[in-house]
């Protein structure tokens, strides 16, 4: 299986000039470098404070992700200041814990990708990674592109139900459809929910391997084997929780980049009680 899927992108993120000492190198994940149709794509991101005061951020990924993190569409809406205004002021209403990222140091999200929003489909789809600040202040990257692409081939590959769902006071019967699009050398897992026109993309697949799948347990986990090897599906959150790192590619990078991040916050942090 080939690396090329994956794109890393470093980006430097200025706020307006009321926040002039405000400012972010943004390291952003793709999880890969085009998409179908229809399709939410995912990222995940490092967020290193390159100004002199601190960085406000939701710890919760799900807040972040609400509050604060946007893929914003190139050329801009104008009215998305005042909707990620309420979106940040609902976050704040949570009471949910924040981070104060110092400077120099790096926060790396966990337990999550961030999903795409907002993205009109094209041959070439442009927008930044962006952190909201509230009042008007963002964190904007420089822009971004994926190829919009017709696959080579779709492929319906099975239909899963958990029949015994217990999910913000729902029970009943839930299905998700699960598709293989091919597109030049690559072959991606797709998932998607039942007369919706969305398209996830799970993971990526050898393109040859017998692609097979059976519960894992009664509630919400599925074994998906791709030739020999094995990986883990979780129905609700439609990502792989456990398996080879070329499947769980997001995974993979949060893991090897927190590592890194915490070495370097480490010594940021020694550096300045020596200069105290």
């Amino acid at each position: 299986m080939k690396n090329r899927y994956t794109l890393i992108a470093i980006l430097i993120g200025i706020a307006p000039m009321l926040f002039a000492d405000t400012n972010a190198l943004i390291e952003a994940k793709l999880f890969k470098d085009w998409i179908i149709k229809g399709e939410s794509s995912f990222c995940n991101l490092a967020i290193k404070n390159t100004g002199t005061f601190p960085i406000i951020l939701a710890e919760n990924p799900v807040d972040f992700e609400v509050g604060q993190l946007v893929t914003r569409p190139l050329p801009r809406n104008i009215s998305e200041d005042k909707e990620q205004e309420e979106q940040y002021q609902l976050m704040l209403l949570e009471q949910g814990d924040f981070i104060k990222l110092f400077p120099d140091e790096t926060h790396v999200y966990e337990g999550r990708k961030f999903l795409f929003t907002s993205l009109p489909f094209s041959e070439e789809i442009r927008f930044t990674v962006s952190v909201y600040l509230g009042k008007g202040a963002w964190l904007d990257s420089e822009p971004l592109a994926v190829k919009g692409v017709v696959p080579d081939a779709m492929e319906d590959f099975a239909t899963v139900t958990n029949n015994k769902q217990v999910r913000q006071g729902v029970f009943g019967v839930a299905s998700k459809k699960l598709t293989l699009v091919t597109y030049k050398d690559e072959r991606w897992l797709y998932s998607s929910i039942s007369d919706s026109p969305y398209n996830y993309p799970v993971c990526p697949l050898s393109l040859k391997g017998k692609i097979r799948i059976e519960p894992y347990d009664d509630m919400a986990l599925f074994k998906i084997w791709d030739g020999e090897k094995s990986m883990i599906y979780d129905f609700y959150k439609s990502v792989i929780v456990e398996g080879a790192d070329e499947h769980n590619v997001l995974g993979k990078w949060t893991r090897e980049r927190k590592q890194k991040a915490e070495a370097d916050n480490a010594e940021v942090r020694r550096k300045k009680q020596e200069e105290q």
